[in-house]
């Protein structure tokens, strides 16, 4: 009898001791996830709290002149352009150990579109719109059989978009991930659009 017990015992503590594990993996990775975007925030959020200040102080100060203007605050500049992107997407994969994307025209007709999607609603879609376009383009000869998009805004240098990429678990794989080979970036008014392939 304790042959028996022990025969179905030892499989089920092994499914027991894999499901556990399995969850405190899953829960770590949601915390971890949970203070990357706490950071992410708080940053924006002192940010734009320094600018609220200056531009505060800045309208306090009384001018010695009553002919000047009032200085005006500098908000960050948000409009860097795709080629600039691409340079430092391109830039943050080889620090990292993987080779730069190379252009695929038919990955950049994608972009195009998706950023003229993102630009006309003045915000990032989800990426709900992309499956759509995607759809009208893969059945080219030169579409790459894996396709990701991975969308950005408000970051206002190249550089810090990269870093926000960075930053996320699913977008990293735009800087670290070696699988990815073909690519093209757009990028207007603060938003960029990736499209990527292999």
């Amino acid at each position: 009898m304790r042959g028996v017990a022990r025969y179905f015992l030892t499989p089920v503590l092994i499914i027991i001791w894999i499901m556990t594990g399995f969850i405190l993996g899953y829960l770590t990775g949601i915390f971890q996830v949970s203070q990357v975007a706490f950071g992410r925030e708080q940053k924006l959020a002192d940010e734009f709290t320094k600018l609220l200040e200056s531009a505060k102080s800045a309208s306090a100060t009384p001018t010695s002149n009553p002919q000047q203007k009032p200085s005006q605050v500098k908000l960050p500049r948000t409009n860097y352009t795709g080629p600039e992107l691409w340079a430092a997407v391109n830039e943050a994969r080889v620090e990292h150990g993987v080779q730069a994307l190379s252009q695929r025209d038919v990955l950049c007709t994608i972009a195009a579109i998706r950023l003229s999607n993102i630009r006309s609603l003045g915000k990032l879609d989800n990426h709900d719109g992309f499956q759509a376009t995607y759809d009208k383009y893969k059945d080219n000869p030169n579409m790459p059989n894996n396709v990701s998009e991975f969308l950005i805004s408000g970051y206002p240098t190249p550089n810090e978009a990269v870093e926000a990429w960075l930053d996320t678990l699913g977008h990293k794989k735009l800087i670290t991930g070696g699988e990815y080979v073909w690519g093209c970036v757009y990028a207007q008014d603060g938003f960029g659009v990736a499209i990527t392939g292999y």
